[in-house]
């Protein structure tokens, strides 16, 4: 860059040479403030005197190779002309939107790109997952022939990657608990630092010479995501080239729906929420967190995984909250697991969720096998003889089990893109233990489903269930689902909120697996309903479960 600088300053007044021509490379960051690329690139541009573009791929067969949901595939596509928009006004940038089925086209768009616009510069934040990696190097490798940089930032996690090492070794930690102790001690003792990205040069009016499958008008980039999308949802339902009919049973007109007025779109929709949730709901998350009637999350998750919000920003307004319930002479804080103070367990809950996906994106890195199907623990994954019976994982995916909580949740999930977190536990639990069915096709379903889909957080969850994974629950510690329902949703709202069918039985029988089996037979009070008897009995699957985990 200082090169670029120099030469700059030389030519000064020289009309015949052009200014320097910078490229802010979008992915996961669909947002102005506190993206740690763009207020970079922004920084250097203004100090050498350069103009700067903005460029975002949509990429419709890696998504589908990744199994991306089409409510997050829609939720990026309207958060586009957004961030446009918002690019425009506020910085004197303008985004191109471009489709490139695949990361190899996206390498082959962006070398090109570069050379038809005189680009010198690109900057992007990083992306941790195998295909992304093979893509950014290639890129490097490309771009580095014809003397362009190619500079990532840190950005998705609050602390970043390799940062939070064991004293000892300096490896990764494999318990959650001692990382978030650490984790919380770094954050304590340091200042986080915030990037905000300065307007660049007003006259900044240049325009990339791009494709003709490229959108760079606020109207013509609503154009092309809204037909991207049209065109994966149809992929999706023909399902032809993935084998996925699991998916027939989904309406997934209905699901866009409610996704679209569940999620507005946008950075500033994103702050509104996080401003909602900590002044009316954070104080009380330690408990109503765990009833999935109440609502009571941040549902932030869904603007994290694309990158509309910040969770640096999420971390600084619920510390803040934290300073103002107890003022700023606090230097200590409780552990996620283990809290004595009532007033500071809320939020400090809260924030060790936000440790959690910083936790599962560091192992991510620090276990690249991941990406490819391999669990944390393969000596414990291999002994396992998963089921991969497609008539049970039929009966899970669609919600026809017999078992209440795990059929509501899974029928909220394919109708709505969501699940509460508790029941993402229970439902996984309920798979990989009671069914045996291997963690992957959870893995992958949720994936295919969940509007807040993301690789490394998914992963860790399923493997946390499956008993493979790093942190993970031991393997004899295997959720009830009744009891969890008479834990979490005592009167049975969520569950008759999804299976109306079973609004006229009493909550004492819907917690009951001995109930539920004598009611729902044939001389049963409720033999005429038409729901499943449960699929299997629980105690029994838990104890051949055990006995497997157990065998040499």
């Amino acid at each position: 860059m200082s090169k670029t600088a120099s030469a700059n300053d030389e030519n000064h007044d020289n009309k015949n040479v052009s200014m320097p021509h910078y490229l802010m490379w979008f992915r996961r960051d669909l947002r102005l403030h506190d993206n740690t690329a763009l207020a970079a690139l922004c920084e250097q541009a203004n100090a050498d005197n350069a103009s700067v573009s903005a460029i975002f791929f949509l990429t419709p067969e890696q998504w589908q190779a990744h199994d991306t949901s089409l409510a997050q595939v829609d939720h990026i596509a309207r958060t586009l002309p957004i961030l446009a928009q918002d690019l425009q006004t506020q910085l004197n940038i303008t985004l191109t939107v471009q489709v490139c089925l695949s990361f190899a086209d996206c390498v082959d768009a962006l070398n090109t790109l570069c050379e038809a616009n005189t680009i010198s510069l690109v900057m992007a934040n990083h992306e941790y997952e195998g295909n992304e990696i093979d893509r950014d190097e290639q890129l490097t490798k490309q771009l580095a022939k014809n003397d362009i940089e190619f500079i990532r930032w840190h950005d998705q996690c609050i602390l970043p990657p390799q940062s939070i090492t064991t004293n000892d070794s300096d490896s990764m930690y494999k318990v959650f608990t001692p990382f978030y102790k650490k984790w919380r001690h770094t954050l304590d003792v340091s200042t986080m630092q915030m990037h905000e990205a300065p307007a660049v040069n007003s006259n900044n009016k240049t325009k990339l010479k791009t494709s003709k499958a490229s959108a760079t008008t606020i109207k013509d980039i609503e154009k092309l995501s809204k037909g991207t999308v049209d065109d994966y949802q149809k992929i999706l339902q023909d399902g032809s080239s993935q084998g996925i009919d699991s998916l027939k049973h989904i309406d997934m007109d209905a699901q866009l729906d409610h996704a679209r007025t569940a999620y507005p779109a946008g950075e500033n929709a994103a702050c509104q929420r996080l401003e909602a949730f900590i002044a009316d709901d954070i104080d009380n998350y330690d408990v109503s967190r765990d009833v999935p009637s109440l609502h009571a999350t941040s549902q932030l998750s869904a603007y994290l995984t694309i990158g509309s919000i910040s969770p640096r920003l999420c971390y600084l307004q619920a510390s803040k909250a934290q300073e103002k319930l107890h003022g700023n002479d606090s230097d200590t804080f409780n552990d996620s697991d283990n809290s004595d103070n009532s007033d500071n367990n809320d939020i400090n809950r809260w924030i060790s969720e936000l440790a959690w996906r910083d936790f599962y994106r560091h192992v991510l890195v620090d276990k690249p096998a991941l990406i490819r199907h391999k669990a944390y623990k393969e000596e414990t994954d291999t002994k396992i003889n998963w089921s991969y019976d497609n008539d049970d994982f039929y009966a899970w995916c669609t919600g026809m089990t017999g078992v209440p909580l795990v059929d509501a949740a899974m029928r909220c999930l394919n109708a709505t893109g969501f699940m509460h977190n508790r029941l993402r536990m229970v439902t996984a639990m309920f798979l990989t233990k009671d069914l045996l069915i291997d963690w992957r096709m959870g893995e992958r379903y949720f994936m295919q489903q969940l509007i807040d889909g993301d690789f490394a957080s998914n992963n860790g969850g399923w493997q946390w269930s499956a008993s493979t994974g790093t942190d993970s629950a031991p393997y004899f510690r295997i959720m009830n689902p009744f009891s969890q329902a008479k834990t979490h949703d005592t009167n049975g709202e969520f569950i008759k909120t999804w299976l109306p069918e079973l609004k006229d039985i009493p909550s004492s029988i819907l917690h009951s697996e001995d109930k539920m089996r004598k009611e729902l037979a044939k001389s049963g009070k409720f033999a005429d309903i038409d729901y499943p008897v449960p699929m299997v009995e629980h105690k029994a699957a838990r104890q051949l479960a055990i006995a497997e985990f157990k065998k040499d």
